[in-house]
């Protein structure tokens, strides 16, 4: 793990959510990275299970994509003789299946330095504390004006709603240069609500899901326009 105020945040494939979520430059600048590596499995899971793990299993309900995302992390893929890059919302093309091709592997991740007055999180519903699979989980990032009143951008990302993690650019369109609140908060909420597309399944119904959408879109904006209210950089 190495951070540069240029370069922003490299993530190896390999490291493990521990080493992330104690990293100084995590801590300071990506929030939401933070919430979702505390989440993937238990503690002793966290010794080893890493973040490009996670990414290649390409689960819908993977913890540490939609923080990605809302990073806007970029996935580093090695081939025999050159590498390429891929937009983390563009590496999972179905349900246990990436972009990876025959003889190509995930080596790390990138992530932009963030911009000023920016704020993250990660949320997710699980029946039980931890140890569990999301039944719904929505990551949220905000940058705000110098008021720090007003949205100036803002990128939101479901996960355990479709095929693969949803990246839902509209959702943060519609609060571009809206003051921040609640009926900020809705507005994009809803426009979540209309991306997802949940199934019903042993932990919950696709109609649940879909509540779960709302709800937790408004906490995790909530969140993240808190921790860029606080921001001091």
């Amino acid at each position: 793990i190495a951070y540069s105020p240029t370069e922003g945040l490299r993530i190896g494939a390999a490291a493990p959510c521990y080493r992330i979520y104690s990293h100084p430059e995590v801590i300071r600048r990506y929030p939401g990275i933070i919430d979702a590596a505390s989440l993937i499995g238990g503690i002793q899971i966290q010794g080893r299970a890493s973040f490009g793990g996670n990414l290649c299993n390409a689960s819908p309900a993977a913890d540490s994509i939609p923080a990605l995302i809302v990073h806007s992390a970029i996935c580093e893929i090695a081939l025999p003789q050159t590498r390429r890059r891929v937009p983390v919302e563009e590496f999972c093309v179905a349900p246990g299946k990436t972009v990876l091709g025959k003889g190509e592997f995930l080596v790390s991740l990138h992530l932009p330095p963030p911009p000023p007055r920016f704020g993250a999180a990660y949320l997710r519903f699980t029946p039980r504390n931890e140890m569990d699979i999301a039944v719904v989980g929505v990551g949220a990032a905000v940058q705000l004006d110098e008021s720090r009143r007003r949205i100036v951008a803002a990128r939101i990302a479901l996960g355990a709603v479709a095929p693969t993690p949803l990246f839902v650019p509209e959702a943060g369109e519609a609060l571009i240069g809206v003051e921040v609140g609640e009926e900020a908060f809705a507005r994009a909420a809803t426009i979540a609500q209309s991306a997802a597309r949940p199934i019903t399944d042993l932990r919950g119904t696709a109609e649940f899901r879909r509540h779960l959408v709302g709800v937790l879109t408004r906490r995790t904006l909530a969140k993240a326009v808190e921790r860029a209210t606080q921001a001091t950089e």
